[in-house]
């Protein structure tokens, strides 16, 4: 729906259970308003950063060609990152303007959605982006015992000037929490949070220095 209103009505206990949700029920948080505007600017803002970086990074790694996006879209948004990023936040202000609502013009919103449909059939799930998913998998439990390894059920770390770089990064993360977090979150939970905020080329780098991985990507 192109229509990105905040539910202002929502309460803390809504916005609790809907924190509970994405974790027990599967697309949950794809159904999620933000409370506020500065929320939908944040989901918005998702979905302009991904949807022509994808095509930047698929090029590169030789999925598609630049010339392969159909006409019908790049005539539309652009064919490089940086157009369909500018087109799609230009767009995006020049129809939300003294609103209480983003909202893109119809034209770019049909161009946009093509191009969402475009990347999971030619890119996600292409052979090329397929063909790591494994080693991936893999990396992804090995960091996490490793992590957990590490922190031995300690929520309170002291960084010292010895520590590696990396170690100084998941106790700062650890140390930069409410103490309400780190009394009721179990350990485990609070890896999986800080691999989840990893980007790609971070968590690739932790997985090589820390459990000597050859370069996966």
């Amino acid at each position: 729906m192109n229509k990105y209103e905040p539910n202002r009505k929502k309460t803390k206990e809504d916005f609790l259970k809907d924190l509970e949700n994405t974790f027990n029920i599967e697309g949950y948080s794809k159904k999620i308003r933000p409370m506020t505007l500065e929320g939908s600017v944040v989901r918005l803002s998702d979905i302009i950063a991904y949807i022509g970086r994808d095509i930047e990074d698929a090029i590169i790694v030789g999925s598609i060609k630049r010339e392969d996006i159909p006409e019908e879209i790049s005539k539309v948004l652009g064919n490089t990152n940086a157009q369909i990023v500018n087109t799609l936040i230009m767009d995006v202000i020049e129809n939300s303007i003294n609103m209480p609502f983003l909202k893109f013009s119809d034209e770019k919103f049909e161009a946009l959605i093509k191009l969402r449909d475009w990347n999971y059939e030619k890119i996600y799930s292409s052979k090329e982006a397929m063909k790591n998913l494994d080693v991936l998998e893999k990396a992804f439990y090995d960091l996490y015992d490793y992590y957990l390894e590490k922190l031995n059920n300690r929520k309170y770390i002291e960084i010292t000037e010895e520590m590696s770089y990396s170690d100084k990064l998941l106790y700062k993360f650890i140390n930069s929490k409410s103490e309400e977090y780190k009394n009721k979150t179990d350990i485990r939970r609070i890896v999986i949070d800080y691999i989840s905020g990893q980007t790609d080329k971070f968590f690739l780098n932790e997985c090589e220095k820390n459990l000597k991985y050859s370069k996966i990507c």
